[in-house]
């Protein structure tokens, strides 16, 4: 026979005063639970234990509710957030410019002076550093890109005008060579008739002029 919810309690079970304890004794679990067989405690404990799980759910989603009503400035969620105006951007624009950390005291003089929250005078600087070192980097950036382009732009002019003085030192080996070898001919020959001399350097010459064009 399985246990329902008027099992747990006896049928001469009666809710008793503080004064009516002190005279009557107090029934045991063993009285007040006579007809429930063991196998049906172990679906009341899990019964009780799924309804504490759901409570504790609830605790934490309200928990999770209480921090998610709040906003970047302190305030609740529901509360109206008051935006900068351009006197007080211009405002924190010359304080930055002064200097990009923000102490407490000088945090506390600008929320003062200007009417805001010293959270939004923080995150305003937080936010104003973060776009600062994001300028620093691009202005890095384009000053290194800068000095490449000229860094490469000298080294292509050092390839063109190397190679051309190679070519020069080629053509220059080569007439060396003609020349040397033709004033060696001649002497050899400064005894011989003129004809032989004129056909040795009309050979001489086209033998030069293969050279030059290969």
């Amino acid at each position: 026979m399985s246990c329902n919810g008027m099992a747990f309690f006896p049928a001469n079970f009666m809710l008793q005063s503080p004064h009516e304890e002190d005279h009557q004794p107090s029934t045991s679990i063993n009285q007040m639970l006579p007809s429930c067989p063991p196998q049906d405690f172990h679906g009341v404990a899990s019964f009780l234990g799924k309804r504490s799980m759901s409570f504790s759910g609830i605790d934490v989603c309200e928990e999770a509710n209480g921090e998610d009503d709040l906003s970047d400035d302190g305030s609740q969620a529901g509360e109206k957030k008051r935006r900068l105006n351009m006197e007080q951007v211009k405002t924190l624009e010359k304080n930055f410019e002064l200097g990009n950390k923000l102490e407490p005291e000088r945090k506390m003089q600008l929320a003062r002076a200007l009417g805001l929250q010293p959270r939004q005078i923080a995150i305003w600087f937080q936010n104003r550093r973060a776009r600062w070192k994001t300028k620093q980097l691009e202005k890095d950036y384009d000053l290194l890109k800068r000095q490449y382009e000229a860094i490469k732009a000298d080294n292509d002019a050092l390839q063109t005008q190397n190679q051309k003085l190679h070519a020069e030192v080629i053509i220059l080996t080569k007439y060396t060579y003609v020349f040397i070898h033709l004033s060696v001919f001649i002497f050899s020959l400064s005894c011989r008739p003129c004809f032989m001399l004129r056909k040795a350097l009309k050979f001489l010459f086209h033998q030069s002029s293969i050279q030059l064009n290969n």
